[in-house]
């Protein structure tokens, strides 16, 4: 299947259903929103085939969205650079409808490739609102739902309660009278005139990046803690970090043989602050909300292990949070801003995140949970790892260089535990 045969059947700017307030109508960004990389955050949803009834389920997913944007009404509006602030204008979020000429099971079967799934996103974001829908229903009655909301306003954390409300409105038809505030952040952490350079995901667009799943089943995460020797810092790591270990170990290695030599290498991966610092207000709150952690090897420090990665990936997670929980509002404040590491021509960053332990699987509109979710092609060298529907194993989407990527597929750490699944 070369490319995906697309009709659109219905493009709206959908409103919220009732106006926003006239003293709702400008956010201010967040310090955390503030330094969000200027893109947008893609996820699909697939559902396996409704028997019928699919008008009318899309009508019902139209006004569920609208009652959802009442109280996620930011995301319906507009962002103003000039004073780093959305306006809150009820302009609309993106929605679309597109009937496509190929059956789901087929299609998955075939992979699917990665990049054929972005065509499921919305992606003609002409007007830049800050969330696009995309609901996509093929031939066999299956249906996926693209959504991309904009990194600006919104984490994993922030998207994940915005999906979780938008399935129990669509459920129950009602919003809930107290949910999560999008201004608690801005209030506590004001944006501020800065300087200097700061750690963010690349945002290049590079036409030889190609992005490929890894699946990392739990049989095979049980054998890779197996390898993690007694002298491990961490004797029981998590499957994250032992899934994000692993896949520095081998790029780490990549590079060595690339170069002719050993480099510095980072890795480095956010840290949702939520539930981790000492402040229970913002336990809930919306916007982004995460600092940076940054694991460092020195060129000259043996690679060799994977306990050695583990040690060091996990070190950085858990000091950072312990850090967290005893800082202050200034210190969570300078934490953020001074994450910075060397600029240098002759060292290698690699930017992975993890959206695991999110509820994507319980999103039910009204037609059955998803039986997968996934990410989609990106043209940047970038990492995310999603459960698996099992809640055990993690499917990496990885993103690199076509060469890399070939290095990386024949990798026997990798042929060992897991097959790449274009």
């Amino acid at each position: 299947m070369a490319k995906l045969e697309i009709q659109i059947q219905t493009r709206k700017m959908l409103k919220p259903s009732t106006p926003t307030p006239n003293h709702l109508r400008r956010h201010n960004l967040s310090l955390f929103d503030q330094m969000a990389p200027p893109l947008y955050v893609p996820i699909l949803f697939h559902y396996l085939p409704i028997s019928e009834g699919i008008t009318e389920k899309c009508d019902k997913l139209q006004k569920s969205l609208a009652e959802t944007l009442t109280k996620f009404y930011p995301l319906a509006g507009r962002f103003r650079k000039d004073d780093l602030s959305i306006h809150c204008n009820d302009e609309g979020a993106e929605y679309v409808e597109t009937k496509v000429n190929a059956d789901l099971a087929e299609f998955l079967s075939q992979g699917p490739k990665s990049e054929l799934l972005n065509d499921l996103l919305p992606t003609d974001m002409t007007s830049s609102p800050l969330l696009g829908v995309q609901v996509n229903i093929f031939n066999c009655g299956g249906l996926v739902m693209g959504i991309n909301i904009s990194h600006i306003l919104a984490d994993g954390f922030t998207l994940g309660t915005f999906v979780k409300e938008w399935t129990r409105v669509s459920q129950t038809g009602t919003t809930k009278d107290c949910l999560p505030s999008f201004g608690r952040l801005p209030s506590i952490f004001p944006s501020r005139v800065l300087s200097g350079p700061y750690i963010s995901p690349p945002t290049n667009r590079d036409p030889k990046i190609v992005t490929h799943r890894f699946v990392f089943d739990a049989s095979a995460i049980a054998k890779l803690k197996e390898r993690i020797n007694s002298s491990a810092t961490f004797t029981r790591p998590t499957r994250v970090v032992v899934v994000m270990s692993l896949i520095w170990k081998v790029l780490a290695g990549i590079s060595s043989a690339k170069h002719g030599k050993s480099r510095d290498s980072y890795f480095l991966f956010p840290i949702n602050l939520r539930g981790k610092s000492n402040l229970p207000s913002l336990e809930h709150a919306l916007g982004n909300f995460c600092v940076v952690g940054v694991a460092a090897l020195e060129a000259n420090q043996s690679r060799k292990e994977l306990t050695d990665f583990v040690n060091m990936v996990g070190s950085t997670a858990r000091d950072t949070s312990v850090e967290i929980g005893k800082a202050s509002i200034d210190d969570i404040a300078s934490m953020f801003l001074t994450c910075k590491t060397p600029q240098k021509d002759d060292m290698d960053m690699y930017f992975c995140t993890s959206w695991c332990k999110f509820p994507w699987y319980e999103a039910d509109f009204g037609w059955g949970k998803p039986f997968w979710v996934s990410d989609v092609s990106k043209p940047a060298e970038l990492i995310t790892l999603i459960d698996t529907k099992s809640g055990d194993g993690i499917e990496a989407w990885i993103g690199l260089k076509e060469n890399d990527m070939a290095e990386f597929e024949r990798n026997p750490d990798i042929l060992a535990f897991c097959s790449p699944q274009n």
